[in-house]
């Protein structure tokens, strides 16, 4: 969560929340989403996005809706789920 906010920042975004949703257990590794609200420029929303690929870790995003930002119409507000992943292994 930390990094994920940390790029925010750094792209000049206001991340209005971020929720962890429930883990859910697959055969091999273990899926945590996160919803993720957050406003900025258009430059900033798409460097954000580019900037997750670089993470130490994997993430992936999944689910966007980008729109006008309803109390600045020059900022956009993008709603996106972002999926984390953590290997099972023997003890899990």
């Amino acid at each position: 969560l930390e990094d994920i906010t940390n790029k925010g920042v750094e792209n000049g975004l206001v991340i209005n929340s971020i929720t962890l949703g429930a883990e859910r257990t697959k055969e091999y590794y273990i899926e945590l989403p996160i919803d993720i609200v957050l406003s900025g420029s258009y430059h900033g929303i798409g460097s954000f996005v580019s900037s997750i690929a670089g993470l130490p870790r994997i993430v992936t995003l999944h689910q966007f809706d980008i729109a006008t930002d309803k109390k600045n119409d020059s900022l956009l507000t993008m709603k996106i789920t972002a999926k984390t992943y953590r290997y099972k292994g023997e003890g899990a």
